[in-house]
Order: structure tokens, then C-alpha cells, then sequence
């Protein structure tokens, strides 16, 4: 009979979209930081809970935490913006924590803060906004652009007057943009209105890839869990299939399998960063030379990309330094 041990579920209940701002905690690192605070670890010692599960599932400024491990069942809130970790998803509840799980939380913020955009970053964004506006995709002009006054620190937004020229007949645009490096968002300081187009997406969307961290896909969750031997010999039955689902817990993908509708066999739980196999129940690793060989290959592949992804932005947003 196979060994059990507790588990203990860490829940993200509510969430805003992930990255609505840059600086702002993710759902991993709330987790990491309800981790540390005193009375999880020590209902995880005491307790023998061995498997962190999270889940997300909608909010706004705060990440509502719900932990369970046996008769230990208890909610937090993680101030997205500060890290402050408060007892019960109600306002006005107390703060919880010590030295430790503060000391982690201030050091997991300042990490957050980072991610806001360089100088660099908002320069090529309002390049790219510019080339949006009527007019300003001429291929036969020539479009400059400059700082229109420091950024205070830390920026709150960075100003940028652009002209483009075009030689015949001979005309001028001139705009000013303004880029929150915390957000993205572009705005025409003469409409007030967000500046925005398809190829203004694509640069942004590879912006927050590379600010993301740099996870497998379910479906490759589900190429490595079908080289397990137990689920490949699950899948050769008639209506057996299986399912894989990470939207409650960010960093792992739950694999699960059903035969003519029903859950049927071992479920297993991959790890999106490394693309490792353990069991879903016991949090025990499962060695199976094939899916070790096949996560080696789709988590460098993940690497490559960001890599082409870094080297398509540099392509697109020229030599610019920081200034």
C-alpha cells in the first residue's frame, strides 16, 4: 500500500490580472512569502505537509491566501504593492509575520519593483506608438525622438517629444507621448487619449514574457506526463484520456486521468520550470528516464525562446542606452 503524507494547500483565492502593473506582486511570490509566515511553518512541521498547491482565481489590490494542512485551515491577505501579510481576507485585520517573513516580503517587493520599465524599454514603446498615428509610417521620412525632461525617481511617467519628417513634399509631425514604466501604457499628451495598435501589442506582450518567468506550457506538461509509464499504459485503453490544468497552481501543472468519464489512476503533478514528475498525492518524484529526457529538451527550448524573444526586442529598439 503506498505511503500518504499531509498536504498542505496554499490557495490564491483573488487576484487582478497578472500583470495590469509590472511592480506589483505575482501569485507565486504571495505564496512564498504566506510560506514563511510562523504559524504555516509550523503547521507544516507539525503536520507533515509535504505538497504546496496554489490557485487563482480573480481580485485587486490584494492576493487573498487561503492555507490548509489537516485541521490547520486558516485565510491571509498579501498587500500586492507592500508585501504586508494581514490575518483573514477582511479590512482592518491584523497584520501577521515576524522578522523573517517581513525581511523576505520587503526583499520580494523590491524584486517587484524592478520589473517597472528602463528608460531604454519606454523609449522604444513610444517609438513604436508614434509609428501608429496617421501619417507617421511614411518609409520615406525620418522620425526623431528625445527626453522631454528627466523622469523623476521612481518615474511615475516618462515624456517623449517625437517629429517625424518626410523630405518631399516637405512636412513635420510633432508629438508628445508619455510612457508609464509601470503599466505600459502610452498616452497622447494632445488627445489625453492611450496610444495603441497590433505591433504596439506584440512589443509589449514580449516585454512581459521576458519579465515572466520562464515556464512550460500544459500541453508540454502533458507530452512529459504521457512518457510516465503508468498513464502511457492508461492512454491505450479504450476512453481513457488525460487532462492537465495549472490555473490553481502557477509553477505546476496537475495531470490527471479519466476513463469513460470518471477519474481513473495516478495522478501526477509536473513542474512547469524544470518539467519534473511527482506524484500529486505524496509529492514523491517519479523516475521515468523517458520524461526526464523529453523535460530536459522542451525546458531548453522555453530558454531558447526567451532568448530569440530578447534578441527580436534589441532588433527592434536599435542601440539605445539609458541615460
Amino acid at each position: 500500500m503506498r505511503a500518504t503524507s499531509a498536504v498542505l494547500i496554499i490557495l490564491i483565492l483573488r487576484t487582478q490580472s497578472l500583470w495590469a502593473q509590472f511592480d506589483l506582486l505575482t501569485p507565486r511570490e504571495a505564496q512564498r512569502i504566506v510560506e514563511q509566515i510562523p504559524n504555516v511553518v509550523e503547521a507544516a512541521k507539525e503536520l507533515h505537509c509535504s505538497t504546496v498547491a496554489d490557485a487563482v482565481v480573480g481580485s485587486v489590490a490584494t492576493i487573498d491566501v487561503e492555507v490548509r494542512c489537516g485541521a490547520f485551515h486558516e485565510y491571509y491577505a498579501v498587500n500586492r504593492s507592500t508585501g504586508i501579510v494581514t490575518l483573514g481576507v477582511v479590512e482592518n485585520s491584523p497584520k501577521v509575520g515576524d522578522l523573517d517573513s517581513e525581511a523576505l516580503a520587503q526583499k520580494i517587493v523590491t524584486q517587484a519593483r524592478s520589473r517597472v520599465l528602463s528608460l531604454r524599454e519606454s523609449r522604444c514603446l513610444a517609438l513604436e506608438g508614434a509609428r501608429s498615428l496617421p501619417g507617421w509610417n511614411e518609409t520615406t521620412g525620418s522620425t526623431t525622438i528625445v527626453l522631454a525632461a528627466a523622469p523623476p525617481l521612481p518615474p511615475v511617467v516618462t515624456n517623449f517629444s517625437l517629429s517625424h519628417k518626410v523630405p518631399s513634399p516637405s512636412t513635420e509631425l510633432r508629438v508628445h507621448l508619455s510612457v508609464n514604466p509601470r503599466t505600459g501604457h502610452i498616452l497622447n499628451a494632445s488627445t489625453g487619449a492611450e496610444v495603441m495598435s497590433p505591433s504596439l501589442g506584440e512589443l509589449l506582450a514580449i516585454l512581459i514574457t521576458l519579465r515572466s518567468p520562464p515556464l512550460l506550457s500544459d500541453q508540454d506538461a502533458l507530452s512529459i506526463a504521457m512518457r510516465v509509464p503508468a498513464l502511457a499504459a492508461i492512454l491505450q485503453r479504450n476512453g481513457c484520456f488525460l487532462s492537465a490544468d495549472s490555473t490553481f497552481t502557477p509553477d505546476e501543472a496537475q495531470i490527471a486521468s479519466a476513463c469513460n468519464g470518471r477519474v481513473d489512476g495516478q495522478r501526477v503533478a509536473v513542474n512547469l520550470r524544470n518539467g519534473l514528475v511527482s506524484d500529486a498525492d505524496t509529492g514523491n518524484a517519479i523516475d521515468a528516464p523517458a520524461a526526464r529526457v523529453l523535460a530536459s529538451r522542451l525546458v531548453s527550448a522555453v530558454h531558447d525562446r526567451r532568448l530569440r524573444l530578447q534578441e527580436e526586442f534589441d532588433s527592434k529598439c536599435g542601440s539605445f542606452e539609458d541615460h
